[in-house]
């Protein structure tokens, strides 16, 4: 049973039904659009309106961190002009180095891969061999890692050791926020009033953040 009337007369289906009108250029037929059709359509629309710009993914992750910035001394803290945080999970201090140098948090990879390299290049093999002493292995082991994921603490950014070799291998002035603060200068160039300087942050006890200063 069904309430349902036949045509009063029988419609010509072959090559589609013929109407007046502009063919719609989002459809392959001059047809309604089945429901699968509009959902697809709704959904792009709605991605391209709620897709963040560049200055606005920018503008979040430069929002000032209070819990961090009390965290570091008094005298400097109204020099700050924001805190970026990054992702804890053991590669912290690498991450922030891979966003001061334009690489963007994820090439943290790189630049463990780049400290590798500093600490046995054979130029200056002597004066890491005086710095580090024993401890050489040990320093080019916790850049060394078997996965991409979360490291553990014998595999974290620690300082003065990266220190050192952060500020000669990228030829930059690396300040330390922290307790205490450090401040790293290259040991194998001239110095040059337009070096780069990278400011981090230590906070928590075990975490490295990104230090904007005025």
């Amino acid at each position: 049973m069904t309430t349902l009337c036949p045509p009063p007369e029988k419609i010509k289906t072959k090559g589609g039904v013929k109407k007046k009108g502009k063919k719609p250029a989002d459809y392959d037929v001059y047809r309604d659009p089945s429901y699968h059709e509009y959902v697809d359509k709704a959904s792009q629309s709605s991605q391209r309106q709620s897709q963040p710009s560049q200055t606005s993914k920018k503008i979040k992750l430069s929002k000032k961190q209070p819990q961090f910035i009390v965290q570091f001394p008094n005298h400097i803290r109204s020099y700050i002009e924001d805190v970026v945080n990054v992702e804890s999970d053991g590669n912290c201090g690498f991450r922030v180095i891979a966003s001061l140098h334009g690489y963007g948090e994820d090439g943290w990879p790189m630049v463990r891969r780049e400290l590798g390299l500093e600490i046995i290049d054979k130029d200056r093999s002597t004066l890491y061999d005086k710095l580090f002493s024993n401890r050489l292995s040990a320093v080019r082991e916790s850049l060394m890692i078997e996965s991409f994921g979360s490291q553990p603490p014998e595999k974290w950014m620690s300082l003065p050791d990266m220190g050192y070799l952060i500020a000669n291998r990228y030829n930059v002035v690396l300040v330390c926020l922290g307790n205490p603060c450090i401040t790293f200068f290259p040991m194998t160039s001239s110095h040059s009033p337009n070096v780069s300087i990278y400011c981090i942050g230590f906070v928590n006890q075990n975490h490295w953040v990104q230090v904007n200063m005025k």
